[in-house]
């Protein structure tokens, strides 16, 4: 199966995206700074959709961590209807600096949370052994300088979080829904954060589950599929 990560050549297609601010009392969007994105050849030949922005309520525990980034994408051939499946390719796969890393609980706490918000959505898991109509595949990125290189690769363009207090890192999450037949990114979802070490493990849960209802929020509802 071919890679979905393929990079080629930027070339000259645009769209808009801009930063946010999630305050915790009436998630108030503030629009900080305009960025122009370029789209990677395999993107536009997908014939990406624009960007869309999400505003969610930020917990309690975490004020100080109120800037987000969300940039979603489907191609023109992601009509998901009720009854499609999804199953993980394998698991989350995590790109961080030398030195730093990643506790495993974190990461299934972190497949937990996208499973449920998944099917939250609408869509199903596909039993053991059967074909899925989708394949996920996720990928996290730690530190200011993989998310402006790594994080480039992967997808053709950085979010482009603007961070104003230099304690804080910036950590993103991107998540694709993969045609498992043809190969193709069907759609894809980024959500860029600021981290902070300092963070208390239940704090830390109540971070992820923000991040996660953040990334997945784009996901459109299979017709003819109940929300749960």
């Amino acid at each position: 199966m071919g890679s979905p990560f393929t990079t080629t050549t930027t070339i000259g297609y645009e769209f808009v995206c801009y930063d946010s601010i999630f305050y915790p009392f009436g998630s108030l969007r503030i629009k900080m700074k305009q960025h122009v994105l370029r789209l990677a050849a395999p993107l536009l030949a997908l014939n990406l959709l624009a960007c869309t922005q999400v505003e969610v309520e930020e917990p309690e525990a975490v004020k100080p961590l109120r800037q987000a980034s969300v940039v979603s994408t489907s191609s023109s051939t992601f009509h998901p209807r009720a009854g499609d499946t999804v199953s993980w390719a394998d698991g989350i796969s995590v790109q961080a600096p030398d030195g730093i890393d990643v506790d495993e609980k974190l990461i299934e706490l972190l497949r937990s949370d996208i499973d449920s918000e998944v099917v939250a959505r609408g869509y199903k898991f596909a039993p053991q052994g059967s074909k899925p109509t989708y394949l996920l595949h996720g990928v996290m990125v730690l530190g200011n300088e993989l998310n402006e290189t790594q994080l480039r690769d992967i997808l053709g363009f950085e979010p482009g979080l603007v961070i104003r207090d230099q304690n804080y890192q910036k950590g993103s999450l991107l998540l694709l829904l993969v045609n498992p037949i043809t190969t193709i990114t069907e759609w894809r979802s980024v959500v860029q954060v600021l981290t902070s070490a300092e963070l208390t493990e239940k704090e830390n849960e109540a971070r992820l589950a923000y991040v996660v209802h953040s990334l997945l929020r784009p996901l459109p509802v299979p017709e003819g599929a109940v929300q749960q």
